[in-house]
């Protein structure tokens, strides 16, 4: 298949000099460094609160809701899937809505929706209860990730596509490493002062609670609003969430980056789900109290895998923009490939000493490798007027992504055992690889701008 001519010349351009420059970075006309500020602590802020719930909720299975060991796979599966039933009917619609009322108010409201949810899910006295106040939960986690990649998408200008991306993901991480390091020790903190196991649970959602409050106070202040100005003309939602669909028949490389957040987000959630359930259970088993089960597990997740990520975030964002966008692509789900398949051949976390943390290093290097490439692939290749619908698809593909995993996750989880799901993923991961070195050969995509021109982003 030939190159599209347009998109190639559009990969040289230089940047647009009325935008704001900011340190290596060339941002979108209309644009103010209050808007950026805002936004890397939104991109923060969101991936300590939208992953909280999964890595959390072990804790409640075990001490709030008194849930078997047998039992406990399946059931965090099947809410986090829940989750991404709700996230999936809403967030391409989602996506496309906000190219006619702009990002700026769903972002903030998907906050209080998220908000509400965590201060009624402690409150869950029945398995039906949990199912029903995690779809609360579900409509402010479709939102906010929606708009947290558009925003990141529109504020940023081609030829600084992949640093930015790269910067963003060492904010991911920082809101991570929050979720593990701070919000992660808090049952176990509350636990040391005296509370119940059960209060411990509810005062950590409450303060998550708080914080969600906070951040769309912030947003709705510091971001900027209305449409993108791009967007010239208003179709209606579903005409726009079609577009977003048709342009995978169009462009093999957005089919690509569908199916990159396809995995992506699996790796991400898959992590954030079954990590700290894995040292629950084998910690438990060896006499450990749940909440220094979960203490390790949250220095492993934070301290380890979510810092590494951090470190290699900017690293793998000029990859991103010194190479073909496709190849990076292969390059991050190969690194993929090897961390996950490493922790799922580790029996015993607990055990595995040095391995464990060589694991996790590699699979940090590899979750923030696959997000920086499939965003900067998806934001070189989406049309600038109707990018919300295709942000909207990309995010509910990896929704769907998501809920897969998480089912199929949870069922090996008691079937085979903890550590499975990570060697599920590292096999996806593998398959992803292939498929954009297959990409790659049939399209012949160039190099990014800062590749070609490297004077262009002076």
């Amino acid at each position: 298949m030939t190159e599209d001519k347009t998109q190639s010349l559009a990969d040289r351009h230089p940047p647009d000099r009325s935008g704001l420059h900011l340190l290596i970075y060339w941002f979108t006309p209309g644009y103010s460094v209050l808007n950026v500020v805002t936004l890397l602590y939104a991109t923060a802020a969101s991936l300590a609160l939208l992953t909280l719930v999964n890595f959390i909720q072990p804790y409640l299975l075990q001490e709030v809701f008194n849930i078997p060991r047998g039992e406990q796979g399946a059931l965090t599966g099947n809410l986090a899937a829940l989750q991404e039933v709700v996230v999936i009917l809403l967030m391409g619609l989602v996506g496309a809505l906000s190219d006619r009322t702009g990002r700026r108010i769903l972002f903030a409201a998907g906050f209080i929706v998220l908000g509400i949810g965590y201060f009624i899910y402690p409150f869950a006295d029945s398995t039906l209860q949990l199912y029903l106040f995690r779809i609360i939960v579900a409509i402010g986690a479709a939102m906010v990730p929606v708009m947290l990649s558009a925003c990141l998408v529109d504020i940023i200008q081609e030829t600084t596509r992949g640093k930015w991306l790269g910067t963003t993901s060492i904010f991911n991480g920082i809101g991570v490493l929050f979720m593990g390091a701070v919000l992660g020790q808090m049952p176990r903190r509350f636990e040391e002062l005296g509370y119940s196991g059960v209060e411990a649970g509810q005062y950590t959602f409450w303060i998550a609670t708080a914080m969600c409050v906070v951040t769309a106070i912030l947003l709705h202040l510091g971001l900027k609003g209305g449409p993108p100005p791009e967007v010239e003309d208003r179709p209606s939602v579903l005409k726009n969430f079609g577009r977003g669909l048709t342009e995978a028949k169009r462009n093999p490389r957005i089919a690509l980056a569908y199916t990159s957040a396809f995995i992506a987000r699996g790796d991400l959630v898959v992590v954030g789900t079954f990590f700290s359930l894995w040292f629950v259970q084998v910690g438990v088993d060896q006499g450990l109290t749940t909440g220094q089960a979960m203490a390790r597990a949250g220095f492993l997740f934070g301290a380890v895998i979510q810092f590494s990520a951090m470190c290699w975030a900017f690293v793998m964002g000029l990859i991103c923009d010194r190479i073909n966008r496709t190849s990076a692509v292969a390059v991050a789900f190969g690194i993929a490939t090897i961390g996950y398949c490493g922790l799922g051949l580790i029996g015993d976390p607990f055990a595995a000493g040095s391995l464990i943390v060589f694991a996790c290093i590699v699979t940090g290097m590899g979750e923030t490798s696959t997000v920086v490439a499939s965003g900067t692939l998806l934001g070189q290749e989406a049309p600038p007027h109707y990018r919300g619908a295709v942000v909207g698809v990309f995010n509910k593909s990896g929704a769907i992504g998501i809920m897969l995993a998480t089912i199929i996750g949870g069922q090996l989880v008691d079937i085979i055992g903890p550590n499975a799901p990570f060697l599920m993923m590292g096999i996806c991961n593998a398959v992803v690889m292939v498929l954009a070195v297959c990409v790659r050969i049939w399209t012949n995509t160039p190099v990014p701008a800062a590749a070609i021109e490297p004077d262009a982003a002076e």
